[in-house]
């Protein structure tokens, strides 16, 4: 959809997918993640876009134990269900199943608090370099004002957040900030929200998007 007037947006360059959650344990990072969405979205908590929970099997080709993966899948089955089980990849040229596998667990908005209780209470993991748990969260939302909590106006974009709670707790955030340019207003409405965000503001990401001159695409520039 190619933007019919100029906005910025908040998002990471492809080079870096995700962010760390502010926090530290699961439930203060999804404390966080809670305070923003009430303040600062019209997003309904209780309602993501979608829900995920991901268990992976040890990477024992570099050295990691498998059994506490192999128990925390057992139980996490027990809970959730059977899930749907593959191999994480192949090798290059053999074409061989890797030996590290995940599970997979879509769940539903009814889901949620169980979810999040199950992935708290099993704090804390081991660090592996996937997993061994992760539960995947997104959203999508507008962005309000945070006094009236209405919606900021000429918001054509969606914004949203894709967290991942886990060992290490992290985000992809894209933000679409409704405003032409970065003038006084900007900024200000900036300065009203960084003490809501569950993750570090950084400048650099921030990007103004308009439509070429065809009107066929968008392009981008930094501030």
């Amino acid at each position: 959809m190619v933007a019919t007037r100029p906005y910025i947006i908040y998002s990471l360059p492809q080079s870096r997918t995700t962010q760390a959650l502010t926090g530290g344990k699961i439930e203060k990072v999804w404390a966080n993640v809670e305070r923003f969405l009430t303040a600062c979205t019209n997003a309904d908590i209780n309602n993501p876009h979608n829900i995920y929970l991901t268990g992976y099997t040890a990477d024992e080709d570099h050295g990691e134990h498998p059994e506490v993966a192999s128990k925390l899948i057992k139980k996490t089955k027990e809970v959730f269900g059977n899930g749907i089980t593959d191999t994480i990849g192949y090798l290059y040229p053999a074409n061989t199943p890797l030996r590290q596998t995940k599970t997979e667990w879509k769940l539903i908005p009814k889901d949620l608090n169980k979810a999040l209780e199950y992935i708290i209470a099993g704090q804390p993991y081991p660090k592996y370099n996937l997993g061994p748990i992760e539960l995947i969260i997104s959203y999508d939302f507008k962005l309000v004002d945070i006094l009236s909590k209405n919606e900021l106006p000429n918001q054509q974009y969606t914004s949203s957040l894709l967290l991942w709670l886990t060992k290490r707790n992290c985000v992809a955030p894209s933000l679409c900030f409704p405003f032409v340019e970065p003038n006084r207003h900007f900024w200000d409405y900036v300065g009203s929200i960084e003490k809501f965000l569950p993750f570090k503001f950084d400048q650099k990401n921030l990007r103004l998007g308009r439509s070429n001159k065809k009107g066929t695409s968008n392009m981008f520039s930094k501030l």
